[in-house]
């Protein structure tokens, strides 16, 4: 799979985990964020491998602990900047 696939896995996960944090319980939304956790730690180990970041951000720089959710974001909007200047 390509990174654009990763990325916009990892977009639409993090945008349903974001719904159901403000719609759930934190024990309901817990497997979507969990989810979407996992997918965020695919694309930055696929950019990592790869070199493929495009934003400021690197993907592995980020502190054990910490979540590469915000990473997703700043992938994707730079993914969507390059798309819409095409």
């Amino acid at each position: 799979m390509g990174r654009e696939f990763w990325l916009r896995k990892a977009a639409v996960l993090d945008r349903i985990a974001l719904a159901e944090e403000v719609t759930y319980a934190p024990e309901v939304a817990a497997p979507a964020i969990e989810t979407a956790e996992e997918a965020a730690g695919w694309l930055a180990d696929f950019d990592h491998t790869h070199h493929t970041t495009h934003g400021p951000g690197k993907p592995l720089l980020t502190p054990p602990g910490r979540s590469y959710r915000p990473y997703v974001r700043q992938e994707y909007l730079a993914w969507i900047k390059t798309q819409t200047e095409s």
